[in-house]
């Protein structure tokens, strides 16, 4: 099949091929280069990552916490020694401190740097689309949603222990872990559950809530996925949390600015007439003059769309002559 041409390639000038001379002979030989790029856009196609992830590399990872750091170096650490690794990872801890993001920065690292073979999966995802596969409606088997986990080079598992912990899906996670631990084939996982009970909060009471990864999996299970490996654990504040709460805040000043901006100062700079529409507001604005926000506006009478600035200290408002 001939490989995909991209217009970049200076090698092939975006043919895709070359003509190669040996004793006098041509051949036209595919252009390695292209080649390269074809393979490199195949495989990330293959690995599945999520939209949301999928401009999440090491550079966009930003850490809070000692264990954040850690877990961040020990990330680079493992592309960088791979495939000569021991162990795959398991990343540890609370939801939101990047144990997805350093997972998929794994992965695409090491499919653009060393054409590596993997795939994302993530357990719920999982679960559902095996459930999905019984039906008589299924685009897909069983086997079609498994086998690709079994054999892929490198494989991140995540949120590890978010199914119902039944004996069905207890069975399912075990062929496609066990399957991996025999074949060596390397496996990152994440989990936002504790990995056992604490001592100090007691192993009965962690039992009967089922809080730990140990409970949700399995001993057995547990067990093997210790061996496959290495835990990093990662701590520091939930960014999703962080996110939400920058954005509340500021839709709240932005509601505030709103109700501070007194309609009866406003006129149309065209026409002079105060029955203004104010549409829009922009962040907070520093200037010489103080602080200041722009208001997109339309005048009601002679429908004129205009922009003015109110500073709220001095409740005064001016209107940027046009370009």
């Amino acid at each position: 099949m001939k490989p995909k041409a991209t217009e970049a390639c200076s090698t092939c000038r975006g043919s895709g091929w070359l003509v190669k001379t040996h004793d006098s002979l041509e051949s036209v030989v595919p252009c390695p280069e292209c080649r390269s790029q074809a393979q490199l856009q195949t495989l990330l196609e293959k690995a599945a990552i999520p939209p949301r992830y999928f401009d999440r590399g090491f550079e966009e990872y930003s850490w809070h916490s000692k264990l954040q750091e850690r877990a961040h170096l020990r990330a680079i650490e493992y592309v960088q020694a791979f495939p000569n690794v021991p162990r795959g990872l398991l990343f540890a801890g609370p939801c939101g401190v990047g144990k997805t993001h350093l997972s998929v920065a794994i992965l695409k690292t090491l499919i653009q740097e060393k054409l590596v073979g993997a795939r994302f999966i993530d357990e719920t995802e999982l679960l559902r689309r095996l459930q999905y596969s019984y039906g008589p409606d299924s685009p897909e088997t069983e086997r079609e949603v498994v086998l690709p986990l079994l054999n892929v080079d490198l494989l991140v598992w995540d949120d590890l222990g978010t199914g119902r912990p039944t004996e069905w899906v207890a069975e399912t996670i075990r062929t496609i872990i066990n399957h991996r631990y025999t074949y060596n084939k390397q496996t990152i996982l994440t989990t936002n559950w504790p990995l056992q009970a604490e001592k100090e909060r007691g192993l009965a009471s962690e039992r009967r809530t089922g809080l730990t990864l140990i409970e949700r999996i399995g001993q057995r299970l547990f067990s093997r996925i210790m061996e496959m490996c290495e835990i990093v654990e990662l701590d520091g504040p939930d960014a999703r949390t962080e996110i939400h709460k920058a954005r509340l805040d500021f839709e709240k000043k932005t509601r505030e600015q709103r109700q501070a901006v007194p309609s009866g100062l406003l006129h149309c700079p065209s026409c002079e007439d105060r029955k203004v529409d104010q549409l829009d507001y922009s962040r907070p604005h520093h200037s010489s003059k103080g602080q200041f926000i722009e208001i997109s506006c339309r005048c009601k009478d002679c429908g004129e769309h205009f922009t003015a600035r109110f500073f709220s200290k001095t409740a005064r408002v001016e209107y940027p002559s046009e370009p």
